[in-house]
């Protein structure tokens, strides 16, 4: 059985069968190594601090790469172990990380759909936008990725509480067809009747009141790019088509 111990400079085990024992490493390999391995609430990409708040999603995308990278994202283990970060938490991380070094904006994205917990991604984007995060500016850009469905898992429109506190929504709609909808996002069973209108409507009202709104497709997937750029400027947003994350 490996043993676990403290000591001075980090903590280690000693393995069995003769591995090498991470107490053996040198003092940043092992910040790098537990850095790797500590669930992350909170990453950086590219000028962006990201916040990975849940796990949770309505959705199973089959472009989705987070069981196949492994729940790793360029480095940040984003697996929360059902351990969804407080507000108290999160306010900290933020504080914390605009000290280490600024950023450009603030996104709610990780692995999993933020709208899942609507209460900590408002008093999170309330928190940043009131100026009660000092030295965080009260002017930083605040966006959301998520997959349009926060009307239904919340019960009710939510645009209305997202406006003035998100400055920018990307939507993941990824095509003009709601049989097609279905068979690229697969979304869980209370979700499939209505799920694609409701992505519609949440695009709809957020471009009337959020000052930018994107919705999202992805090259490849078998898509009448055409038909989708066509209704995204219907609803009034910005289409963008994106490459599929390298494998």
């Amino acid at each position: 059985m490996p043993l676990f111990f403290f000591f001075a400079g980090g903590y280690g085990w000693r393995g069995t069968g003769g591995a090498t024992a991470f107490y053996e490493l040198g003092i940043n390999d092992r910040i790098n190594l537990m850095n790797a391995t500590k669930p992350a609430a909170a990453y950086r990409y590219h000028t962006g601090l990201y916040l990975n708040i849940t796990n949770r999603c309505p959705t199973t995308c089959v472009f989705c790469i987070k069981n196949k990278w492994k729940m790793d994202y360029r480095g940040s283990n984003l697996d929360l172990g059902g351990a969804e970060p407080d507000t108290k938490t999160l306010f900290a991380l933020i504080k914390a990380e605009w000290t280490q070094a600024p950023f450009d904006e603030l996104v709610f994205c990780g692995y999993g759909e933020p709208t899942m917990r609507l209460d900590v991604l408002l008093a999170a984007a309330g928190a940043v936008k009131s100026g009660a995060l000092a030295p965080v500016p009260a002017g930083l850009r605040v966006r959301l990725n998520t997959n349009g469905l926060g009307g239904l898992v919340n019960g009710g429109n939510i645009v209305p509480k997202l406006k003035d506190l998100v400055d920018s929504v990307h939507v993941s709609l990824n095509t003009a067809d709601p049989a097609q909808w279905l068979t690229l996002m697969r979304p869980r069973p209370e979700y499939a009747q209505t799920g694609f209108k409701c992505v519609l409507d949440f695009i709809r009202d957020a471009a009337r009141v959020i000052p930018e709104t994107v919705a999202t497709a992805i090259k490849d997937n078998g898509v009448d790019l055409e038909k989708f750029t066509a209704l995204v400027k219907e609803l009034g947003a910005r289409p963008r088509i994106r490459a599929r994350l390298e494998e």
